[in-house]
């Protein structure tokens, strides 16, 4: 009952986490948390977990490999105004979400670099239109409200 309520609580972590590495290191860990707890008891817990861990961390890290590539192909200047953390245009979110980038990561990527909308209605159909999802443009109009 204690190793179900600990896999939770981690599985609801793994959520909140920014980057595909860390979110693969904590959803392993709690897979394998919770396989160790069932088969070996408590010390199973503890090897399971950091054992998955540490794959997830790499299954995770190469998700953002994936990511970086995508932009490079779709949008070599995305992936510039990335590196120079300079903001990003909403045309840069358009490729990105083109490009099949996840909600998580795009909005990662207008925190990491400070990018602030203040998005018109036409802007808001726009982004609609080329398949931005909802959950990326509000977080794009909150940026604006700072």
């Amino acid at each position: 009952m204690r190793s179900s309520f600990i896999f939770a609580v981690a599985l609801m972590f793994a959520w909140g986490c920014s980057t595909n590495a860390g979110t693969g290191a904590i959803a392993g860990g709690a897979l394998g948390a919770g396989s160790g707890a069932l088969i070996a008891g408590g010390s199973g817990a503890l090897v399971g977990g950091a054992i998955a861990a540490g794959s997830g961390a790499l299954i995770g890290a190469r998700l953002d490999e994936q990511d970086r590539k995508v932009m490079e192909h779709s949008s070599p200047r995305t992936v510039d105004r990335m590196d120079r953390g300079e903001p990003l245009t909403i045309n840069d979110v358009i490729k990105l979400s083109q490009g099949g980038i996840t909600d998580a990561s795009i909005i990662r990527y207008i925190r990491d670099t400070s990018s602030a909308y203040h998005l018109s209605q036409g802007q808001i159909r726009r982004l609609q239109d080329s398949g931005v999802s909802q959950r990326v443009i509000n977080y794009m109009i909150e940026t604006g409200k700072s």
